[in-house]
Parts: structure tokens; sequence; C-alpha cells
């Protein structure tokens, strides 16, 4: 999965990515229904490329949204230690010092980085190396290079801070001040050696380092930690600084500038969803000309709710673009996106969608707690009678000891069954209360769900590859 490579929205909560290799990706759409003990919710399962959540779009092809975008460069960053986990093994840890090969993978996984054959064979890099082939689209994207003098890769080598900023230096068109490294969070930028002053000058002012955790380590140590840097990679991503053109050479771009039709939010949006924006330029897709006001339809392919100290996102795809009887299927090549305009859902909108909200969401945290306990409920009945089964089987076999284990799994399963009813009870009324609240909250402070909502007249603009 490439976490991005799509879609870069500027001001709100969106971010969309696409897969360069076109891997499936589960989806998973969680229910209102927050809990204080991890209970299973619904979920449904799906296929999709882009992300939303902050206002940001990601996929394969990269939207994201500024601004608003703690939510996805969370998401973002947590996509690529997955994958760095997944394909590492047991030799991956995030909180040690990053390795080359891991520094690969968080730039194609992060960035979107499309293929081309590297100029260089490194002799060390073996197919049989778990990151050969993301180490093999980083070179071909001249991201990263390998040492000449020796012509090795070096991919299981500790990569220094400097390194990591000089590479991402040369991603961005961030400014350079003249003087001293600036401070850092009111710390003094440690272990930067003179030639790598200016990259680290450029991160720094470009802000990326904010979403960087332990800023005081980030400051004081000479490596960064595989975790630091998934962040940082996360961050460019969405970040103004980015200069996406400098990865996907010899590519033509084109713009679509749309506006938002109707609300797309993770409060109320379900998976399958779709959209509609209008167009608000005349502009070309995939060869065809459309005028100012064609529409764009899209989908919800990702729906996380918000709860207790979560935001929640949706993800996102734009499908098709059309202007009466001429459309084309939008480009999956989105090299950036960017909400140039931003709106909130006015007061009688809210007044008046709040009560409806809230009865459903109310009704169906009580519905579904209802449902849980009557499972829960037909599961420990089924349960205590094979146990009480069990008691006679076992003792009329002349195996009385069996018979008494029986006896006392019953006990287990009664108080089992009271724990998790006692669970149900407290967590379905603190979800009640939870989802009450929230309605109250969105109506009189919307802003406080901007971060996983696009809404009614929030303008983009979506830069794609021709």
């Amino acid at each position: 999965m490439k976490v991005l490579n799509t879609v870069v929205a500027t001001a709100a909560t969106l971010m969309v990515a696409t897969s360069a290799f076109a891997a499936d990706v589960a989806q998973t759409q969680a229910y209102a229904h927050p809990t204080m003990f991890g209970s299973s919710v619904l979920s449904q399962q799906g296929e999709g490329y882009y992300l939303v959540g902050d206002k940001k779009l990601k996929a394969g092809n990269l939207l994201s949204v500024k601004e608003k975008e703690n939510v996805v460069i969370e998401s973002t960053a947590q996509d690529i230690l997955s994958v760095l986990q997944t394909n590492a093994k047991g030799l991956f840890n995030a909180n040690t010092p990053v390795l080359r090969s891991e520094m690969a993978v968080a730039l194609v996984e992060g960035l979107g980085i499309p293929y081309s054959t590297p100029k260089y064979q490194y002799k060390d890099m073996k197919q049989s190396h778990w990151a050969y082939k993301w180490i093999q689209e980083a070179l071909g994207a001249n991201v990263m290079i390998g040492y000449k003098e020796d012509r090795t890769f070096r991919p299981d080598q500790k990569i220094t801070k400097a390194e990591v900023f000089a590479v991402l230096a040369q991603l961005m068109d961030a400014p350079v001040n003249e003087g001293a490294i600036p401070q850092f969070k009111g710390y003094e930028m440690q272990e930067i050696p003179n030639w790598a002053t200016n990259p680290a000058k450029e991160v720094i002012n470009s802000g990326i380092l904010d979403a960087a955790p332990h800023a005081d380590k980030v400051a004081a140590e000479k490596y960064l930690t595989t975790e630091q840097v998934a962040y940082l990679v996360s961050a460019l991503s969405m970040n103004k600084y980015y200069n996406a053109k400098y990865i996907a050479t010899g590519c033509e771009y084109a713009t679509v500038k749309v506006k938002l039709s109707e609300r797309v939010d993770a409060r109320h949006a379900n998976i399958g969803d779709t959209f509609y924006a209008v167009t608000t330029e005349d502009t070309t897709v995939s060869g065809t000309s459309f005028a100012a006001g064609s529409k764009v339809k899209g989908e919800v392919v990702e729906v996380s709710r918000p709860g207790v100290k979560n935001p929640g996102y949706i993800k996102v795809k734009f499908n098709s673009i059309q202007d009466g009887s001429s459309k084309v299927e939008f480009p999956v090549n989105v090299a950036r996106a960017s909400v140039t305009d931003e709106k909130t859902t006015n007061f009688v909108a809210r007044f008046f969608a709040a009560p409806f909200s809230a009865a459903g969401r109310v009704g169906a945290v009580a519905g579904r707690s209802a449902a849980a306990a009557a499972m829960e409920t037909s599961n420990d009945y089924e349960r205590f009678a094979d146990n009480y089964s069990n008691i006679f089987a076992n003792t009329l076999s002349l195996q009385p000891m069996a018979g008494l284990r029986s006896f006392g799994k019953s006990f287990v399963t009664v108080g089992y069954y009271v724990y998790d009813i006692a669970k149900l009870a407290v967590s379905g009324t603190f979800g009640i209360l939870y989802e009450f609240g929230d309605e109250v909250r969105y109506l009189i402070l919307p802003s406080s769900t901007q971060d996983s909502a696009l809404n009614p007249g929030d303008e983009m603009t979506v830069v794609f590859n021709k």
C-alpha cells in the first residue's frame, strides 16, 4: 500500500493516497458507540483508495488538507509504521534509530513515489532483502542515493538526523534564513554538521518538525527514531512547501477547482455514500473539456466515527466529472488537492438537522447495546446449559471430578455474564450521553468537528497528473 500519492488539500480535513501497487485495503466503518471498555462495534469491509480525515484524502494518490491536518498526519504515520512492522517483522523497532531501508519505505509509502528504473545498481542490494522494492523505488525517484565509492546502499545502516534533513529538504521549497540554525520549540538544534546547516534550516522553517514526537530528543539526538521519521514524512506530504513535482518527474499537471455541494463528515457519513461538487472554472480532464459548473461525483470509502480523544476521519475518492453528455472517470493519479476556501454549516441548518441526528445516534447506541446484551445472554445461556449437560454426562459416566469441574464452570459462566452485561450497561449509558453531548457541541461549536468534515461551499483545488 502506498500511503500517500494523490491529493493534497490545504485548509480543512482531507487527504487522498493511491497505491502504486493497487493494493486492496480493508476499510472499517465504526458506528456510533464509543465505549470505555473496547467493546466490539459493527464493522463493514470494503475497498478504497483515498483517505480523508481532517479534510484530507489518501489512498495511492495523495490528497491532503492544511491546518486541520493532525488527524491525517497521525493516520498516515501509523500506516507507514504498520507497513514497516508487517514487512520487517522482528527486525523492526519504531523507537530505535531509523535505518536507511526504513527511510526508503517511509518516503515511498508516505509520498506515493511513482516507480522508475534506478540509475545505479548497488552490489549489496539483493531481492531477498525485505525492503528491496521500496529501496529500488526511492533510488529510481532519486530521493535517496547509495555510496558510489564502493557501490553499496547499506540498507541496514543507521541514517543520521542531518542526513534525514538533507533528504527531506530536497523535496521542499521552504525558505532558508541567514545566520544560525533557528531554535525548534525552544531547543537548540544539535548534531548538525556544517554541510547540513541549510537543510536543517529548511526543515525547521517548513514546520514539519512540529509533527514529530519528543521535540527535546529531536533537537538533541544524533539520530531520529523510525517513528519520528514517519511523522516527518507524513507532515511533509501535506506541507505547503512540499514539491510534488520533484518526485513525479516528467509528469504534466492539470487542475480542477471544485466547490462542495453537500456535507461529508465523519459524524454522519457511511461507506458507499456518494457526494457531489461542481467545478468553478473551465478545465480539461483526460483530454475532454469541461465548463465551469460541471458535476464531480465522489464516494466515501472509509469512516471512523469521532469519539473520546478521537476526532475521527473519513476516506473519500473522486469518481467522475460530467457536463451534459460528456463524462469521464476522474484521474487516479492525483498529485495534490487543497481546500482554498473553507465553510462552516450555518446555525439554522445545524439547528434543524441536530434533532434528527441526535435521535438516530442516541437510538442507535441504545439499540445496539440492547442487541449486544441479547447476544451476550444467548451465548452465555448456551454455555451454561452445556456446562450442566456435562455435569450429568460426566458424573453418570462415573467421572465425578469431571462433573464437579463442569459444575464449577457453570458458576464462572454466570460470573462472566454478569460482568459483561455490566460493561454493556455502563458503556451503553456512556455512549448515549456522549452522542447527545456531541450533538450539542456541534450545534454550539461547529468548529470542533471541522477536522473530520467537508461542508457545502468548501472550495478545493485538485491537481492531478495528465
